[in-house]
């Protein structure tokens, strides 16, 4: 989306960069694994990466569940059960839900 775009271009820092790729999400992810696995690249360049791979952004995304959770029964008290609907393509999201439900939700 044009606001996406603008998110990604005017990013003031000096260690970002974006670059556009002509391809598809897997040829994207294919770049991002070959950099990862060149072990002189990402030390040169101090490579890091917060994405659904990253135990961080799955750490966060509980708490998507828990505060959704807590919304529901707020409005309905009665509700001994909340079910959640993650679209295809996103393992790092329902893979969050997994441990937000191991964690007690």
């Amino acid at each position: 989306s044009e606001i996406q775009e603008r998110q990604m271009t005017t990013v003031p820092d000096s260690n970002i960069h974006c670059v556009s790729v002509d391809g598809t999400f897997d040829d994207c992810q294919d770049i991002v694994k070959a950099s990862f696995n060149n072990k002189e690249f990402r030390e040169r360049v101090h490579l890091g990466a917060v994405n659904s791979i990253n135990w961080c952004r799955v750490l966060a995304q509980t708490t998507y569940y828990f505060w959704s959770y807590l919304r529901v029964t707020d409005k309905h008290p009665d509700a001994k059960v909340v079910n959640f609907s993650v679209p295809t393509g996103n393992f790092g999201d329902i893979l969050a839900g997994y441990y937000a439900k191991k964690m007690g939700l």
